[in-house]
């Protein structure tokens, strides 16, 4: 299930910003007035830290990322061992549909199962995504954070049992 929100978020990938973690939360938005960019084709390279539950620990990864608004997302991780993960598949059509959804402006999961909060500032954005106390994510995550400029740079996705999931990208195209 994680891998399906960091997937739908990875499509918003850009340049780096500096915002107050927490800041975010007291701007409450409605999506459709929420100026992100719209993407048709991205790739990326990514690095990704992933923190240990109860522990200082985390696992780093990285490698490529491509999203195609036709066949979904692809990350080949290339260390710390290689495997590709792609979400083309009858199988993780949940999360085509998602993205999908995002490229066309179609926000309707999004209302149903998100709050939503957004800043923006003349060279970058910031949008974070509570779930609802309705929605049946709220009894996996609490937040995903979304950094950008003309790509989405960081995606920040926290769990209340997983730790968090830190995912840069750079070198977008």
């Amino acid at each position: 299930m994680m891998k399906i929100f960091s997937t739908f978020l990875l499509i918003f990938l850009a340049g780096s910003i500096v915002f107050a973690k927490d800041t975010i939360f007291q701007h409450p938005a409605n999506i459709s007035n929420v100026q992100m960019p719209e993407y048709k084709n991205v790739s990326c390279k990514f690095t990704q830290t992933k923190s240990i539950p109860n522990s200082d620990a985390y696992i780093k990864s990285g490698g490529n990322f491509r999203f195609d608004v036709k066949s979904g997302v692809i990350f080949d991780t290339l260390y710390p061992v290689k495997s590709t993960t792609a979400y083309t598949t009858e199988q993780s059509k949940r999360v085509s549909d998602i993205i999908i959804a995002i490229s066309r402006k179609d926000y309707s999961y999004i209302n149903k199962n998100f709050d939503v909060f957004y800043l923006k500032n003349p060279n970058s954005w910031q949008i974070a995504l509570k779930p609802k106390t309705s929605s049946k994510i709220s009894n996996v995550m609490s937040s995903i954070i979304i950094d950008g400029s003309t790509y989405i740079n960081r995606l920040e996705i926290n769990t209340l049992k997983s730790g968090s999931t830190k995912i840069n990208f750079t070198e977008c195209k």
